[in-house]
């Protein structure tokens, strides 16, 4: 009697994950998919807001390496980098 029992208990619990699997966990998989989704979007265009409320265009930012103290002053005037070229 016990062999008989253990195997409709098997066949039960087999059937339940298998229609477990083919029917609930596609909804819950698509449901955490959409959430993770949803949440990395709102993260992405937060970031691209406040990215764009610090650079707006036709504004000049000057970034800094972190460890230089070399400051550009209004006074310094202009600085233009160039390289002599040879004609010959």
């Amino acid at each position: 009697m016990g062999l008989i029992r253990f195997i409709i208990v098997f066949f039960l619990v087999y059937f339940a994950i298998s229609l477990f699997t083919r029917y609930v966990l596609p909804f819950v998989m698509r449901f955490f998919f959409r959430r993770m989704s949803n949440r990395v979007r709102k993260d992405y265009e937060r970031k691209m807001r406040e990215k764009r409320r610090v650079e707006r265009e036709g504004e000049v930012t000057i970034r800094y390496k972190p460890g230089t103290n070399k400051r550009i002053t209004p006074e310094d005037g202009d600085y233009i980098d160039y390289e002599e070229v040879d004609d010959d």
